[in-house]
Parts: C-alpha cells; structure tokens; sequence
C-alpha cells in the first residue's frame, strides 16, 4: 500500500505508522547512545507501554501527562496512548514547575510520566495536587551499551541511580513507579491490545509559548497531524528516504520534536537517533559522530558551524539541515552555508522552515532555494499565507506586514479556553500568527520578528527591534544578537545585547565602536539603539526555554555608549538616560 493511501485512510496516528512500516519490521527505527530497536521491536515495546497504560488508567477519557526529553521512552509512550485513544499532555518540565496543579489538575491527569532529573523542580508543586501516580524515566533505560563517542560527564549521568527512592519518599501519598515496575505491569499479559480510534477525539495538548507567551495548550487530533503528512508526502517536501538517520534533539514536549523528531520520521522508516543531553557548541561533532542525514535545529545551534574545527569533507552524509525557532540573518546564513560546503555536506545550505504549533511546526519549508538564505520561501502546496495590515487588509509585495496562515491542520483550538481559540482565527479561518514579515514580487517570504518586538521612538513611531538587530548582525564579530526595549524615563529605548564570536573575545570595545557605525549608517536616528551590551551568553526562560526577553529587559547595568570613537562604561536607571559612568 502506497503512503499516499495510508495517509488517506481514517485512522489513528499509532495505526498509520504501523501500517507504513508493516513490511519494513527488521528496520533499526531508534537508535540511542549506539544501541538500537527496530521497527518490528518498537511495535513491541509499544504494545508493553499499552497494556500497563490500560490496567493503571481503565478510564480512557482521563489524559496521561508527560515531561521527558527526547528519549526513546518518549517515543513509546506517545504510541502506546496514541493507540489505546488516550491524550497525551506534553508539558516541560519548565512549564509545569512554574505551576504543577494548573498543568496536572486542569487536564483531568492521573498519572505523569516524568524523567527522574526534573523532580526536584516539580515536587512541591506536585504534593498539592490530586496525582495519583508517577512513571518515572531514566537517562539509562534502554542504554545497555555506550557508543565510543559520548563524553565522559554524559556516561557519569547515565550511570547514576534512578531517583525513585527519594521520590517515593517525598510523595508517600502517590503511586511512584519506575520504568521495570510499569513495564512490568504491561508483560503481566501477552495480549495484544486493540487500537481505539474515535474521528474527532483529541490526540495531544502541547503546553508551548514563545519568549515571552504563555502557554496556552494547543489541541490536536489524529486527523490534523495526518493532514499535514498529506501535504508533506504529496510535496515531497520532507524527502525522507528509508534507512535515512534523523538526529533527535528537540524533545517531544515541542510541536517541531513531536511532528518532525517523532511522528513523520516514523511514518517514513526512518531511523530516529536520539540525543537527550546535549550541548549547542557540541551540535556540529553530534551531525558527524551519529552519521544523521537530517537534523533540526535552533539557529543558535547552526551558528556554532563555522567555529567547527571538523577536516574538510566530514559531513558527506548530512543531506539537510533544517533551522526554526527564529529569525536567521543573512550574515549568519552565509557563513553557514559557507562551512557546510567546507564540509562536504550534500545540500550546503540552511534550509529556514517557519510555522507555529497551531497550524502546523512547518508551513514553509523551501529546499532547493539556496539563493534565498535567510528567507523561507513561498508556502508549501496545501498551505496559504497572507500579510495584512494592523487592520486586517492584505497588503502589496515588499510591505511589512502581520502573517497569517491556513492549514489543513489547523488546531481544533486552545484547550479549555473558547474565547482565545476565537481570538486566534479570523472570520475566513486564517491564524493570526502574531509574526510580521515580507513577501517579495517572487512570492517569498521574509520572517522578520514578532508584532509586538517594537518600542516608540523619540518621533513617536513605531521603531521595529528586528530590524535593529539585523543591521548588528551585519558586523562578523556578532555572534548571537538580540534588542530589547529597556524602560528609561518612562519609555522604552532599544538596547543591543551581543555575545560575540570566540575570536573576538577581549575586543568588546573595538566590536561596540564598529557595530555602532553600522547602526549609524543603516539606521535612521529615530531607530539609533541607546546602549550596547556585551554578554558571554544568553539566559533562557523558565517557561519556555527559548531566550529570556523578560529578563534582559530588566538589566539595567553593564552597558556601553559610543561618542566617536570613544566608548564610556554606564549603567542605565529608570529614572534618567543613563548614571554616572561606571
């Protein structure tokens, strides 16, 4: 049966991936730390996951909720509820420390599926909850041996003990188990469980939110995530060949490590590589040791290429590289591109996907467009998009404008919460992404940054930070940027953070100097930053993970201001332009 015709039979997303691999058992689909589980065993360990599932939880109308990383375990929880028809809450564990009886109570969850390293950050929060039990995961299960590869502090990590003594201890009122004792559970019978399928029911609720956002619980069916292997597979646009090695980094808890590190690998016989723990300034050496054909990342991970010090040609086997998340200049896409054909990668350049978890983790996703570098490209077929105005009317090419998009996988909303479910969609349906961006006459599009990433400026317009922070990515010593509006005399001014490249450490005030001319030449003086700041790294939020807005807004210390060719060390307050130099 061809996946055009599996795609288009109504079933769930557990069926359509057995389906898919019906004939393609002896397949390695997971590999993790060097060992490896096929297709056929996978199916296997799901069935196990299934029946404990089923005789811990009898009520299929109650949700399971869970908080790991990408780990082979995340994998066979999600299909093992997938196929019993029961929802699968993903919440980091970030989110839920923030408020653990919010996350667990109002998504009728009984029990939690939690890696034993986010206990201590969820455990008070848990004892004033109702939970009745707590599957608790490993780093170590399913890691029977360890490849030459990994590094000494990673096979420190996978040695040390389960927590779920200590856990059992703190929370004697909950059922704790470990991962033996719930499989155990599920091998009390041979059984194989049935696949519960109802069209329309829920399949997940993914708690995500941007820099600043909350999360807001995006509900999802079977059929919107088959829709969009619909549009994938009659686009091609995934190419995923069988045998192919698809780097995991992304944890399920995310739309894009759910969909593309999980589900449509899955249903293209690929072999998923999990790597649970892992580092940005590793991320290149993790592309050449597991031989993937494929990765998704985060900019701030493709950004570490050109520091690579691989041999020429090491990368023959990375077909693409897909980067989301955010915003990508072209300067940081140049030198990318620029190392990756050092590298001998197949296709030498950053392909930029865009999309959102309520439409679909990708919506464009433009492959064989090198020319365009830091732009995404036209919509894929099956999607719409349109810019428009603050008051809702499209608007001409090469006009910033906001973004909205129509998916055939639109969410069925956000959950328990109709009146900002309303809110999202427009009268004809379109979501209103909350992104601004460009379309150029060839039908390309530019994502440029957030509507509400701007402050006043002194003529009082709107002065966009984006656009500031693509004129200081124009400087090579810049390695990552962000602006941010700090409140000074009651309004907020732009202010440059900038972590610079490993090469140009200790030349902080050469770097301010010329990034300040850049901004005086490409800026007008209403858009002219205030201060800059130079920061060894960037802090990421509690909630989200992604960088922390909120915080660098608060900094008001460690700047710098240019007079010429003179720069001056000062510390801003709200009450006045800025204190006495430090």
């Amino acid at each position: 049966m061809t996946l055009e015709k599996i795609f288009n039979q109504e079933n769930s997303i557990y069926e359509t991936w057995r389906l898919c691999n019906a004939d393609h058992g002896d397949l390695p689909a997971i590999e993790y730390f060097g060992n490896q589980i096929t297709y056929k065993e996978m199916d296997e360990i799901i069935d196990v996951y299934a029946r404990a599932f089923m005789a811990m939880l009898p009520d299929t109308t109650r949700s399971v909720t869970v908080s790991l990383l990408a780990l082979p375990s995340a994998a066979f929880v999600f299909y093992a509820l997938n196929k019993i028809g029961v929802r699968v809450n993903y919440v980091s564990h970030t989110v839920m420390s923030s408020d653990p009886k919010k996350y667990l109570e109002t998504n009728d969850t009984e029990i939690l599926v939690l890696l034993d390293i986010f206990f201590p950050s969820v455990s008070e929060g848990i004892k004033t909850t109702a939970l009745k039990n707590i599957v608790v995961v490993s780093l170590a299960d399913y890691v029977d041996k360890i490849a030459d590869y990994v590094s000494a502090p990673i096979r420190a990590l996978l040695k040390e003990a389960t927590a779920v003594p200590k856990i059992k201890a703190a929370l004697p009122q909950v059922n704790v188990l470990s991962l033996d004792d719930f499989l155990s559970i599920g091998r009390q019978s041979t059984e194989t469980v049935p696949s519960r399928y109802t069209k329309g029911d829920s399949a997940v609720v993914l708690y995500t939110g941007g820099s600043t956002g909350i999360p807001k619980g995006v509900e999802k069916t079977n059929e919107e995530f088959l829709s969009l292997a619909r549009v994938y597979n009659q686009n091609g646009d995934l190419d995923h060949k069988r045998g192919d090695r698809f780097l995991v980094v992304v944890p399920p808890n995310h739309p894009t490590g759910l969909v593309h590190n999980v589900i449509m690998p899955g249903f293209y016989g690929v072999t998923m590589v999990f790597q649970p723990i892992y580092d940005k300034t590793t991320f290149v050496s993790d592309l050449y040791h597991t031989k993937a054909t494929f990765a998704i990342a985060a900019p701030s991970h493709y950004a570490t290429f050109p520091l690579s010090d691989l041999p020429d040609g090491s990368l023959p086997h990375l077909r693409w590289a897909y980067c989301g998340g955010e915003p990508v200049s072209e300067e940081m896409a140049r030198n990318v591109n620029k190392t990756m054909v050092r590298l001998g990668v197949q296709n030498p350049y950053l392909v930029v996907a865009y999309g959102m978890s309520e439409v679909g983790p990708v919506v464009f996703l433009t492959r064989h467009a090198p020319e365009l570098l830091n732009k995404v490209g036209p919509p894929m077929r099956g999607a719409l998009a349109r810019i428009v105005d603050d008051n809702g009317h499209e608007v001409g090419n090469n006009v910033l404008g906001n973004i909205q998009l129509k998916t055939p996988c639109i969410m069925k909303g956000y959950y328990k919460q109709p009146e900002l479910t309303k809110a999202f969609f427009t009268e004809d349906g379109y979501a209103k992404t909350l992104d601004m961006g460009i379309c150029d006459d060839n039908g390309n599009y530019d994502i440029l940054g957030r509507a509400d990433d701007w402050v006043i400026g002194p003529d009082g317009s709107k002065v966009y930070l984006f656009y500031i922070e693509r004129v200081v990515y124009k400087d090579t010593a810049v390695l990552e940027c962000e602006v941010v509006g700090l409140e000074i005399n009651g309004r907020k001014t732009p202010v440059v953070h900038i972590v610079l490249q490993p090469n140009f450490q200790g030349r902080k005030e050469e770097v301010i100097v010329r990034v300040h001319k850049l901004c005086q030449e490409f800026l007008t003086p209403n858009q002219m930053p205030q201060g800059y700041k130079i920061r060894d790294a960037f802090g990421t939020s509690p909630i989200s993970q992604k960088r922390d807005l909120k915080t660098l807004a608060l900094e008001y210390d460690g700047y710098f201001v240019v007079d010429g060719e003179t720069v001056q060390s000062v510390n801003f307050q709200r009450g006045s332009i800025r204190s006495q130099a430090s």
